[in-house]
Parts: C-alpha cells; sequence; structure tokens
C-alpha cells in the first residue's frame, strides 16, 4: 500500500491520500473523456454535430451514422461509394493481413533472438550484440523513414536505383521491389526493441541452472526454448503480443507512405481518407454545408460527417479492446512479474 491504514489517521496523510485519490480520478476522467466524447457523437444527427458549441449529449439521437458503417461494409450505400474505392470490409481484412504477419513473425524472431542473447552467447559479444538489438530504439522513427523507404523500392539497397555491375549500364545487382505491398508495411515493424528489451529481461531472471540441467538430460536448445523456457514467459508473450498487436493495428504514417493502391490500404489510413473526402465534400464544416444546402442535407442524413467517423473510429478502436480483455490476465501477471524484479 501507497499509505498504511493505520496512517491514513493523521491529517497530513489523509490529505495526500485524498489529493493522490483525486489525481488518479482527473487521469482517468482525463483518459476516458475522448472516448465518451467519440460515443456520443456517433449518435448525433449531422446537423448536430456541426453545432459551436458542441453539446455534451444527443438531443436528437440518430444512428445514421451506424447504419452509414453498415452499408459502407456492405458497399450498399450509392452516395457514399462515390467517396471510397470499395466496401469497408476489405480495408479491414488489410489490417487483419498485416497485422497477422506481424505476429507470426515478429513474436518469434523477437523472442528468439532474446533468448539467443540471454543464454547462449556469453562475454563481449553478448553485450555487443544487445547494444545492437536495441540501438533502434535510440533512433527516432523520422529518422528511419527515408533509409526504409529507399529499402522497399530496391531490397537490399537503400539507393533510389539499384545500383550496376562494375560500372554496367544494363546489368544491375539482383533486387526485390516490395514497394506498394503488404509486405513493405510488414517487414520494417517485424522486428521489435522494446519486445526484444522485454523478452531479454525475462529470460535472464530464469536460472541457468535449470538450463544446465536440461542439457545435461540431453535437451537441444530448441527442445530447451519450446518445453521449458515458453511456459514459463507466457505473461511476456502476452504483454509482447499485445503491444505489436496494437502498434501494427493502429499504424498510420508508415502504410500511407508506402502504400499507394487504394485498394491495399488498412482501415486506418482508408478512415483517413474518407475524412478529407468528407471535408472536401463539405460533410465537416458548418460554413460549407449552409452553402451547399440541399446537397449537404442529403450527404448530412445519411450519416456522411463526424458521426460516421465517429463510428469507424470505435471501430478501428475496438480489435485493440477486444485483445486487451482478453489478454487482460496475463498483462496483469506480466506487469506485476516486472514489478517484482
Amino acid at each position: 500500500m501507497l499509505f498504511p491504514r493505520v496512517g491514513r489517521r493523521q491529517p497530513m496523510l489523509r490529505i495526500a491520500w485524498w489529493l493522490v485519490v483525486a489525481f488518479l480520478c482527473l487521469g482517468i476522467t482525463l483518459h476516458l473523456f475522448p472516448f465518451y466524447f467519440m460515443l456520443i457523437t456517433s449518435f448525433k444527427s449531422g446537423q448536430e454535430v456541426l453545432q459551436f458549441p458542441p453539446t455534451w449529449w444527443p438531443h436528437d439521437g440518430t444512428v445514421a451514422g451506424w447504419r452509414l458503417v453498415v452499408s459502407l461494409v456492405q458497399g450498399g450505400n450509392t452516395a457514399a461509394t462515390t467517396l471510397m474505392d470499395g466496401p469497408f470490409w476489405k480495408f479491414f481484412l488489410n489490417s487483419v493481413n498485416i497485422t497477422f504477419w506481424v505476429l507470426v513473425l515478429g513474436i518469434p524472431i523477437t523472442s528468439l533472438a532474446a533468448y539467443a542473447n540471454s543464454k547462449l552467447q556469453t562475454g563481449p559479444l553478448a553485450r555487443w550484440s544487445f547494444l545492437f538489438f536495441i540501438g533502434t530504439l535510440m533512433m527516432p522513427a523520422a529518422l528511419t523513414l527515408i533509409p526504409n523507404y529507399l529499402l522497399t523500392r530496391n531490397f537490399p539497397f537503400a539507393l533510389p536505383d539499384a545500383p550496376s555491375f562494375f560500372g554496367s549500364d544494363t546489368l544491375v545487382w539482383p533486387n526485390v521491389r516490395i514497394w506498394d505491398t503488404h509486405w513493405a508495411v510488414i517487414l520494417p515493424i517485424v522486428f521489435q526493441a522494446f519486445n526484444f528489451l522485454l523478452f531479454k529481461g525475462f529470460f535472464d531472471t530464469i536460472p541457468n541452472s535449470v538450463i544446465q540441467a536440461a542439457r545435461v538430460d540431453g535437451g537441444s536448445e530448441f527442445n530447451i526454448f519450446r518445453r521449458i523456457v515458453l511456459p514459463m514467459s507466457v505473461p511476456v508473450y502476452a504483454v509482447a503480443i499485445w503491444g505489436a498487436f496494437s502498434g501494427a493495428w493502429d499504424q498510420f504514417l508508415w502504410p500511407l507512405v508506402v502504400l499507394q493502391s487504394p485498394d491495399k490500404m488498412p482501415a486506418s489510413v482508408e478512415i483517413y481518407n474518407l475524412l478529407q473526402k468528407f471535408t472536401q465534400a463539405g460533410a465537416t464544416d458548418a460554413n460549407q454545408a449552409s452553402a451547399a444546402a440541399q446537397q449537404m442535407q442529403q450527404i448530412l442524413s445519411a450519416g456522411m460527417s463526424w458521426n460516421g467517423l465517429m463510428v469507424l473510429g470505435i471501430l478501428q478502436s475496438l480489435p485493440v479492446f477486444i485483445a486487451f480483455i482478453v489478454c487482460r490476465e496475463y498483462l496483469l501477471r506480466g506487469i506485476r512479474l516486472r514489478g517484482l524484479k
């Protein structure tokens, strides 16, 4: 406990106790307020969402925004179809595909690298490889944006064009172009240095005597990892999986840079594109909506404004919330294990 029960009877400690409680309640309120505003906006009418000052509760509740999303998923809204490149379920499937491969490739690679650094490498090699792996944490994401972009154009060369053979104009070094494919989004985030640090810190707590006993019994390194280390590491795997899932599902800037085909966009980018098209159509600005009265009334009544966008935002954040609910027991256990170290 932060404050012992006996000590709370003292006036100064009681004041400090209530200050801490008030501070935590304020933090919870500030954290939940955007979700509350997003939820109530999804049930407002198109005219009400453009009012200023905004209302804090729907005065004229409607499910037009939710109907819009259903029609977007089915591809049956004529007005919305002109603003989109296909049914919205395609973009959700793109997000699922990207997230799936990030988890399937990233978690095993990161955990095995951390296990090798923790239990197999020793001496200077272990120290230098550890610094090599976590070195990417020290570099801002903007610093690697252009090199990663060039790598997707001519992998494995971070150059605008693949180098030629000894000055030849026709022969170039073999290269692979993954630009404008989902692999251009997946591969740069397969290895995550923060998850490597989590795995490494946890594997260091496993006694070396357990590993040595398994080796004496004739177990291979892979079997030791699979039968001994992996069952003991479920909490830290849950933390790493949830972090990788939320990062892959919500990423925005990198897919916007490397994906050009509209049918390959993930849901996060497509929501942004839809927002831009709604804005160009005048569905998110009260002055533009007033200027094009009759046409805009049809658009607003169809939910093609902030109410529809808020519904899409809720659906976009829902998988991360569900993943947290599924993994909450292991997440909390992982937090306790990290705190007890």
